[in-house]
């Protein structure tokens, strides 16, 4: 696929598939739609979430944490949400009249590259062989951290990791390039 510039983004619950589909606009003709598993859902929000620092429900009782990393955490929140009052969530997505490819596609795996200590890209392996690349900066991860919580809520899907996530904002995750058989 080639690199388009992302004009507008729709996250939504569809029941009837019990996932989420982004649609992605990246042009007035043509959208990029994308199946998102729960799983899938839980592991972009993880990483994303580490960046962009939306209250969440604690994971970590309030007495484990030290003051200094609570009162950290309570800034990083706050500015976060300060940061989302900047951002359009009212406009109604236009659809578009083309999708990218023939068929929604069906997330199965993501990949994350940071460079410098910021997520920089997203790469969605998708079931049918496609891959999906998602320039990334802070206003974008911010975006689809919000719109993850919302349309989870729809779901009834609890995104929060259920162990506080590790102290890494730098990653790059890397697949396994041996495949596996079963006899």
């Amino acid at each position: 696929m080639q690199q388009q510039s992302i004009q507008q983004i729709n996250l939504s619950y569809d029941r009837q598939q019990d996932r989420l589909l982004l649609r992605t606009a990246v042009s007035p003709e043509q959208e990029v739609q994308l199946w998102i598993t729960y799983r899938v859902a839980r592991e972009i929000f993880k990483i994303f979430n580490r960046e962009a620092h939306l209250p969440v429900p604690a994971s970590v009782p309030e007495s484990a944490q030290s003051l200094v990393d609570a009162t950290r955490q309570f800034e990083q929140e706050a500015e976060a949400v300060q940061q989302l009052e900047h951002l359009d969530f009212e406009t109604a997505y236009q659809q578009r009249p083309n999708m990218v490819s023939d068929e929604v596609l069906l997330v199965v795996e993501v990949r994350f590259v940071s460079i410098n200590d910021q997520l920089n890209n997203m790469q969605m392996v998708c079931a049918n062989g496609v891959n999906v690349n998602m320039g990334l900066n802070p206003q974008l991860v911010l975006a689809i951290s919000r719109m993850l919580m919302i349309a989870s809520q729809d779901a009834g899907w609890a995104l929060p990791a259920p162990k506080e996530p590790e102290a890494v904002s730098s990653i790059v995750m890397q697949v396994p390039t041996d495949k596996q058989v079963l006899h």
